[in-house]
């Protein structure tokens, strides 16, 4: 009840602030990621959007930082839910070969989803921008993410399917993985669909894996 009438009580101005505050976002994540933090002016940030020379302080007040910060902050907590979902929605009753290759398949689909591989872009381009709070978030959503896939791993060893090993060593020996696998084909190679070689060689590093820990 709170949250409907706290939503009626939204003017048509209260709404346009925060549609005018999202496109902001939306233009300086684009700039930030091809142009760079320090490359790109507040007065390009407006005009992408139409809007007078200035207004951005009028929704920001810090400027670009705050942009930074809100657009670092948003896409964090937005990929954390998209792979929790993934990691919620695992078919359980596949083989754990399946279920790992699905899962490098959703995970490969999240990063290169156009706003979470710009944010990962800026991320990595303005690393030294980052204040201690965000890369906190960072590391605490990759921890997050490992503590679930660990969760999936410990279900498997109770089953019979997997030796009793350190399921969260485990978790993050296959994080790493796809993250170093991603890395070099979205971010170095420039490819953002999945192809037949990068599956190839993420299936064979997991039947690896899979070789070292299963009975």
């Amino acid at each position: 009840m709170a949250g409907s009438s706290r939503k009626k009580s939204l003017t048509s101005r209260d709404l346009q602030a925060i549609e005018r505050k999202q496109q902001l976002l939306e233009s300086a994540r684009d700039l930030f990621a091809e142009k760079g933090f320090h490359n790109t002016s507040s007065k390009e940030i407006n005009r992408s959007i139409g809007m007078a020379d200035g207004l951005l302080y009028y929704y920001f007040p810090e400027g670009k930082q705050q942009i930074l910060d809100s657009i670092i902050q948003e896409a964090t907590e937005y990929k954390f839910q998209l792979i929790r979902r993934l990691l919620q929605d695992v078919d359980q009753q596949a083989t754990i070969r399946d279920m790992l290759i699905n899962l490098f398949r959703g995970m490969w689909e999240t990063v290169t989803s156009d706003t979470n591989r710009k944010t990962l872009m800026i991320l990595f381009h303005e690393q030294p921008l980052l204040k201690k709070e965000q890369t906190t978030w960072v590391v605490d959503t990759f921890h997050a993410v490992i503590d679930q896939i660990a969760t999936l791993l410990e279900k498997r060893v109770l089953n019979g399917e997997l030796r009793p090993l350190n399921c969260k060593l485990m978790a993050r020996q296959l994080a790493n993985t796809f993250q170093s696998h991603i890395f070099e084909r979205v971010f170095i190679m420039g490819e953002y669909e999945l192809n037949e070689d990068s599956e190839r060689y993420i299936i064979v590093n997991i039947d690896f894996l899979l070789e070292c820990w299963q009975i």
